[in-house]
């Protein structure tokens, strides 16, 4: 089985005009869902805010996960760091399922959380 795969996003925050946080999502330059389907065991998931979205005052303050299938919202765990700027999600891969996967950002003293990227935890065949 595979293991520690390193996946890297880059996010952009906005807020649209019912103030509520729009959260997109890049890898390597092309506009993504932020999540997907992971097969290997501890994987990370870096999601870096862009500058655009740093200069606007954002910071990653954390994440929540939930179950949508199975029961793998277990595997998750984060890590802020980069004063805010970043956040890893490591993934132990340990249950299949879906899970929905929160991020929480706050800027200028409000708190913000993303629609959920979904995140399918399958076993590598």
């Amino acid at each position: 089985m595979s293991e520690s795969q390193t996946y890297n996003f880059t996010v952009n925050v906005t807020l649209n005009t019912e103030n509520e946080a729009v959260f997109t999502y890049f890898q390597d330059g092309q506009q993504v869902s932020g999540g997907g389907t992971v097969n290997e065991r501890n994987s990370l998931g870096i999601y870096t805010l862009d500058n655009a979205t740093v200069e606007a005052g954002f910071q990653f303050t954390g994440a929540k996960f939930a179950n949508l299938e199975g029961n793998c919202e277990q595997d998750f765990s984060f890590k802020v760091t980069n004063n805010g700027q970043t956040i890893e999600i490591a993934d132990t891969d340990d249950n299949s399922g879906t899970a929905c996967m929160i991020f929480i950002v706050k800027c200028n003293g409000t708190s913000y959380e993303s629609a959920d990227p979904q995140v399918k935890n399958d076993k590598e065949d």
